[in-house]
């Protein structure tokens, strides 16, 4: 993997922290991106300390193309190519149907379905250029199984399955693999915001830790799977 260059969203923290974190370790020089500017370049700065691996920082909303297109360009500015996407970034609002509003519904599936399009749709084309590349898609367990109070959230990480699906068909004459990791309850702040404080200091450890995503992750990177698969992770 030594010199492979990767774009990891959501990487401030959490699962897209662990996993550029890991990629780093591995000898990739890594493109990070998410929407808190100060937060990233510290989280940028703590992994390139910890590996000696270049991290960029690149302040990015994937919610707007505009942002989504200069992070492809400074990842392609600073390295000159792109092997890895993963896409990351998500949030998720806890709200029965009927009392989501609009903008809440907006903002879920902004980020987490029109983001992961935004992003392929911007890297593609350097990739099939190239005639290679991986394409990996952070789904959800919400993904395949519907929850009470997480209709919107788990239509996004529905999406998100059939959109790697069909990408995996259509990309494939070009060496480019894509997959979906479908995690259950990861040790995360999302998933704290989940549950009381209490409950998730008791439960936290007995989670999936994002280290574990990260691996399987890599994993999907070195493997010999196929395209289009869709990995759960309990």
């Amino acid at each position: 993997m030594d010199k492979q260059v990767a774009i990891v969203t959501g990487a401030s923290r959490g699962i897209g922290k662990a996993i550029a974190h890991l990629f780093a370790q591995e000898g990739m020089n890594v493109v990070i991106c998410s929407r808190n500017e100060n937060q990233i370049r510290k989280t940028a700065m703590e992994i390139q300390k910890d590996t000696g691996n270049i991290v960029v920082p690149v302040k990015t909303d994937v919610r707007n193309h505009v942002d989504v297109d200069k992070l492809v360009q400074s990842a392609l500015n600073e390295f000159g190519r792109i092997d890895i996407l993963v896409n990351n970034a998500g949030v998720a609002i806890i709200k029965s149907l009927v009392e989501t509003t609009d903008h809440e519904y907006d903002t879920i599936i902004d980020t987490n379905l029109s983001g992961v399009f935004f992003c392929c749709k911007s890297v593609l084309p350097h990739m099939i250029k190239q005639k290679s590349g991986y394409i990996i898609n952070i789904s959800s367990g919400a993904g395949k199984t519907g929850f009470a109070n997480l209709s919107v959230y788990c239509a996004s990480k529905f999406g998100v399955i059939g959109m790697t699906e069909s990408l995996a068909e259509e990309v494939s004459d070009y060496g480019i693999k894509v997959f979906s990791v479908c995690p259950g309850a990861v040790a995360t702040q999302m998933q704290k915001e989940f549950m009381s404080n209490e409950e998730f200091e008791k439960r936290k450890n007995q989670m999936i830790q994002p280290e574990e995503v990260a691996q399987k992750v890599l994993q999907l990177v070195k493997g010999k799977f196929r395209t289009g698969t869709s990995v759960d992770l309990h």
